[in-house]
């Protein structure tokens, strides 16, 4: 049959529960239940975004041959490829 509705009934708000609010000071975020201080990155925003997609840290894949390393293996600290040479000079 199905639901009808854009809506799980569910998950409504309830109407009795107390809103709590979190707060951080102007250049300060929450990071695991913790007030940490935002630094500049010296990234750029698209730097950044270029790191995130290709970077094999969170790819788990060589930028350049599409080598996956792995995932089984945490401690990795250089992703060099073993099969055609990139180095990871990121750190």
């Amino acid at each position: 049959m199905g639901v009808d509705m854009d809506e799980c009934i569910d998950f409504r708000p309830d109407p009795n529960a107390e809103i709590e609010e979190q707060w951080s000071l102007l250049g300060y975020t929450f990071y695991d239940d913790e007030l940490v201080p935002l630094r500049p990155s010296r990234y750029t925003p698209e730097e950044q975004l270029e790191i995130l997609d290709n970077h094999p840290f969170f790819t788990g894949v060589c930028p350049e041959c599409g080598y996956r390393f792995d995932k089984n293996n945490p401690n990795v600290v250089h992703y060099d490829c073993p099969v055609c040479g990139f180095i990871d000079d990121s750190v």
